[in-house]
């Protein structure tokens, strides 16, 4: 009787679970999806129509302490209200597949519109009727309606956001003592602390910027809660991609990459034989990903190509292109040098370019003054490849991470606590102190 061969069935099995995971995910999501769009749209008309008020005191981009950084994105949450009111316009599924909110021409009058749509629909009238455009996003599956229009049913928006406070707050405080058991009490710290430094107290706030964290605490509460193969890692971040996909609007979806790769090279219970391997792990785990969050997006454009009749497909294709490869963005030609220049002007802008500069040349002194040894630097190599995974991204979109850098920043939460544990485990305080001596000694 033949041997069979042992790597080729491990492939297959892992492809066949890859595969059946990746179908249960999508098959739920759409399910909860097509529910939520099934929800009795009054009593969300009516919630929505008491939260207009926020928005028009608040207006669209509220920005805080006087600093970009710190902008809010009152914009897109009201297209998301728009499309919470809408969903029963037509059949779930049609609307879900169209995902039509509406406008005027002037799109700083999104929450005046919003109230003449709400009166409209009072009035019994549709869209059509109120005399706004309509407008599609067809291309993004809008996943995150599967937890605003529900809420939506017993909440106003700004109750809506102390929800998204108290479940924010409740997977940080798991997440944080999960890290404290598995990675140690310093991991807990680097994480709150690289969290902290991406403003993540301001997440909550706007449901947009909340989908990728919670997406993200969660991925890594799932890889923390007992010790992950190689293997199982992989499967899970196919569903995480499909997840991200699903119900984020490209704003900071390498968190839910980096975050779980990052716990997972820390987690004191794994045990992987070489450096060489735990970089492999990473490797393969960022094409799993991005397996998934590919497959996800392309089946929203297919269906929905299917069901509306519209080159939803050619116009996803378009926006990918502008995104990734525009060759202009507001005037400035998008080459390496002219980006460049930008982010040196608004930093100079500022005041911060000199400060940032002294900080970097101070820590990559103290870096190389610090370092343990050639190989806890390799052991630590994982960690740096996951750290640059957020750089790599924002580059990769480099004309939507330019345009929206006021939320998309906040990805380099991946750099930052990834970055603190490289340090960490490369770098030592008495490296640094012995070396000192000995060259005050000569």
């Amino acid at each position: 009787m033949p041997i069979p061969n042992r790597p080729r069935h491990a492939a297959l099995q892992f492809a066949g679970r890859a595969v059946l995971s990746a179908a249960i995910a999508l098959v739920l999501l759409f399910l909860l999806l097509l529910g939520a769009y099934a929800l009795p749209g009054e009593p969300v008309r009516a919630n929505i129509e008491r939260s207009v008020p926020l928005l028009q005191e608040e207006g669209l981009y509220p920005e805080f302490f006087g600093f970009k950084l710190f902008q809010m994105d009152n914009y897109t949450d009201t297209i998301m209200l728009f499309e919470a009111a809408s969903a029963d316009e037509t059949s779930p599924l049609q609307a879900m597949m169209t995902s039509t909110a509406y406008n005027v021409d002037n799109f700083e009058t999104l929450p005046d519109d919003l109230a003449a749509y709400l009166d409209a629909r009072a009035e019994g009238k549709n869209g059509a009727d109120t005399g706004l455009e309509p407008f599609s996003y067809a291309r993004y599956w809008h996943g995150y309606l599967i937890w605003l229009r529900p809420l939506l049913l017993f909440l106003t928006y700004g109750q809506v956001r102390v929800a998204n406070y108290l479940l924010f707050a409740a997977l940080a405080c798991v997440l944080l003592w999960q890290l404290g058991h598995a990675c140690g009490w310093r991991a807990a710290i680097w994480f709150a602390v690289s969290q902290i430094l991406v403003s993540c107290f301001f997440v909550p706030r706007q449901m947009q910027f909340f989908t990728c964290f919670a997406v993200a605490y969660a991925a890594c509460i799932w890889v923390l809660a007992r010790p992950r193969t190689p293997d199982s890692l992989a499967v899970g971040l196919v569903v995480t991609g499909i997840c991200t996909a699903f119900l984020d609007l490209l704003v900071t979806p390498i968190l839910t990459l980096g975050l779980p790769l990052a716990v997972w090279l820390l987690d004191s219970r794994v045990r992987e034989d070489t450096p060489l391997r735990r970089c492999g792990v990473v490797c393969g785990g960022a094409l799993c990903w991005g397996a998934g969050y590919a497959l996800c997006w392309a089946s929203k454009w297919v269906l929905a190509s299917l069901v509306t009749g519209q080159d939803i497909i050619g116009d996803a294709l378009h926006q990918a292109s502008v995104r990734t490869s525009a060759d202009t963005w507001h005037g400035m030609e998008l080459t390496w040098g002219n980006i460049i220049r930008f982010v040196w002007d608004t930093l100079s802008s500022h005041g911060l370019l000199i400060p940032l500069l002294l900080l970097a040349v101070i820590c990559i002194g103290a870096f190389v003054l610090c370092l343990r040894s050639r190989e806890a630097l390799l052991r630590a190599l994982p960690l740096a490849l996951t750290a640059l995974s957020a750089p790599a991204w924002l580059c990769l979109l480099r004309t939507h991470s330019i345009q929206h850098g006021w939320f998309t920043w906040r990805a380099l939460g991946v750099t930052l606590f990834a970055g603190f544990a490289f340090v960490w485990q490369a770098c030592s305080l008495k490296s640094g102190v012995g070396r000192v001596g000995r060259l005050l000694r000569r």
